[in-house]
């Protein structure tokens, strides 16, 4: 390319500078897991051609108006590099000192004479050098920083090689900032994988670790967290006179903040005063308690019912969570456990519950479920619905519990086609044996 103002030999240099820096960024990339900062250093040194003879980076202690950090030095074709503060050699006063203080590009063509004895007690190599350029750059932390890079020659550096050295020192700076910065991200978000999964490992202690074992009834659960720690919940109580207290839930959002409310919320349930209390009650206590005290946005989907064996009979209230399914033996249908839906707990203090109750038969199955089911997306965006598991269920109710809720799964991961659930999933099945 040639216009008025850029000559063809002009343009081949901005042509070469870009395609200096693209095999830069390339090797540093593609080798970014296993690349040190040293051997950063040593590939933008050896490979693409800092012209120097040695080279020093500093740090100004900011406590000390005399001292200084050594964070590199490259000399010989060896390069020393310091990446805790602890562990950096200092130096004091004396030449290099004053050349941290400089805030623009300085070109010292002679510096015979100029170097003390203390500057040559941090980089005894000095002694040899004569030419000196001083790049300030800036540090991780956003502090200022020098590089310096030094010649065995007097005014050993020209225009070209001076303009050079320069756009380097910046490039090395600016690669090691990211390198440094992306490794830092890499280790906090480690960290914080581990605290989360440190937070579902508790979390799923909090879940019922036998299910119910009364004669008559058969029992089949799913649980699985979109991340590490999950919002979803479910619970059985055993009641007087062998009746059984079932719950599931649903905070709202994911990881840890809905974790915490799914543990508040069990813990309200378990030390529930009123154990024989109806299921409307039950929920009416639970969500003044919660109510104003859950962040803004927040609150818990819950359906929560009593199964009496004896008089075959569920009593439920719904907070606003999904209808569980009842198919009929009898009927050969599904139909929904329905009351008029309360609104999800802890979002007014005095929302209202209403509650039904429904008689049970032999071979009757229950679904409760949490809204990562119906929700659950393939790759065209399609969610699975309700009519799927209605479908399902028609299908496997005369089978075991354990064997429908598999069904039901096999027949979600086959809809999904490989798309991960993105939220969390539960599945309780309840089979009348008798």
């Amino acid at each position: 390319m040639e216009t008025a103002k850029i000559s063809r030999e002009e343009w081949e240099g901005v042509l070469e500078t870009h395609r200096l820096f693209k095999r830069i960024n390339e090797s540093i990339l593609s080798n970014n897991s296993s690349n040190t900062p040293l051997e950063v250093l040593n590939q933008i040194f050896h490979t693409y051609g800092v012209v120097c003879d040695g080279v020093a980076s500093l740090y100004p202690d900011v406590t000390s108006d005399g001292e200084y950090f050594l964070r590199m030095e490259h000399i010989d074709g060896t390069t020393a590099y310091h990446i805790d503060l602890d562990s950096m050699p200092k130096g004091e006063g004396g030449f290099l000192k004053h050349l941290t203080t400089l805030t623009e590009p300085a070109l010292f063509p002679d510096i015979t004479g100029k170097c003390t004895g203390s500057d040559l007690y941090t980089l005894p190599w000095l002694a040899g050098m004569k030419t000196a350029l001083v790049v300030p750059t800036i540090s991780i932390t956003g502090e200022s920083a020098t590089t310096i890079l030094f010649a065995h020659d007097e005014d050993a550096f020209d225009r070209e090689e001076v303009s050079r050295n320069v756009v380097l020192t910046y490039s090395m700076t600016n690669i090691l900032l990211n390198m440094l910065l992306r490794r830092e991200s890499d280790r906090i978000c480690r960290k914080l994988d581990e605290e989360l999964e440190n937070i579902g490992r508790i979390q799923r202690e909090f879940l019922p670790r036998e299910l119910p074992t009364l004669d008559g009834l058969e029992w089949a659960v799913y649980y699985a967290t979109s991340t590490r720690a999950s919002g979803d919940y479910y619970d059985f109580f055993m009641l007087p006179d062998n009746r059984i207290g079932v719950i599931i839930a649903d905070v709202s959002g994911h990881g840890a903040p809905a974790a915490v409310v799914m543990a508040m919320t069990r813990l309200l349930l378990h030390t529930y005063p009123g154990e024989v209390s109806p299921p409307a009650e039950v929920l009416k206590n639970v969500n003044r308690l919660l109510a104003g005290n859950l962040l803004p946005g927040q609150f818990v989907t819950a359906f929560y019912s009593v199964l009496d064996p004896k008089r075959k009979t569920i009593t439920y209230s719904n907070a606003g969570h999904c209808h569980p399914y009842l198919f009929r033996i009898n009927g050969g249908c599904a139909e929904t456990l329905k009351t008029r839906t309360g609104v999800p707990l802890g979002i007014v203090d005095n929302g209202g519950f209403e509650q039904e109750t429904v008689p049970l038969e032999r071979g009757d199955v229950i679904i409760f479920y949490t809204d990562g089911l119906r929700e659950a997306m393939n790759d065209g965006k399609e969610m699975y619905g309700e009519k799927r598991l209605q479908r399902i269920l028609k299908a496997s109710h005369m089978r075991p519990a354990e064997v429908i809720k598999n069904a039901i799964l096999a027949d979600v991961l086959s809809f999904c086609e490989g798309t991960p659930l993105r939220d969390d999933l539960t599945i309780v099945v309840l089979k009348i044996l008798e």
